[in-house]
């Protein structure tokens, strides 16, 4: 059974509101000390009132103290740690690019995979950046395939050298 929706608006009644307001912050402190047993956490509650008089601070105004000093110290709290709309925004932009990149990227070798396989692959493809794309990977694969040449005779060079001397 769903609950209704209840209308939050603000209690008229002098009376009527200090009650509640008692009654609530009682609640509240109730449901802190249970988050604090049961969830083994630091927490503590502030709470103003409407007029002037000192605010409610539970378990006490140290433990409180101590509990809002430690989270003032703690990493999350730090200014580079928070974040504003437009810059998680921009970091997943970033992120996703990045991603975007390095599967373009692999459709590329897939595509010159098949190019390889089937002399045909590549008529149906008319985007001459996907045609781009393909050369810029089979030229990467040729440089790859190079370096690993290089290497190896480089390899060969040392063992004929190593060779000849015992």
């Amino acid at each position: 059974m769903t609950r209704s929706m209840v209308m939050y608006q603000f209690i008229e009644d002098e009376r009527v509101r200090n009650v509640t307001m008692r009654k609530r912050k009682a609640s509240l402190m109730k449901k802190m000390n249970e988050l604090k047993i049961l969830c083994d956490v630091d927490a503590c509650l502030v709470m103003y009132e409407t007029d002037d008089s000192p605010p409610d601070v539970w378990p006490s105004p140290s433990e409180a103290h101590r509990v809002i000093q430690r989270f003032n110290k703690s990493p999350m709290w730090s200014p580079n740690a928070l974040q504003d709309h437009s810059a998680y925004l921009e970091k997943q932009i970033a992120k996703m690019k990045k991603q975007l990149a390095k599967e373009k990227e692999k459709n590329m070798k897939h595509l010159m995979v098949k190019c390889l396989f089937d002399e045909n692959a590549l008529s149906e493809v008319n985007n001459q950046e996907v045609l781009d794309g393909v050369r810029s990977a089979i030229d990467s694969e040729i440089e790859a395939i190079d370096d690993m040449i290089k290497e190896a005779q480089e390899k060969a060079k040392k063992k004929m050298v190593f060779r000849t001397f015992f």
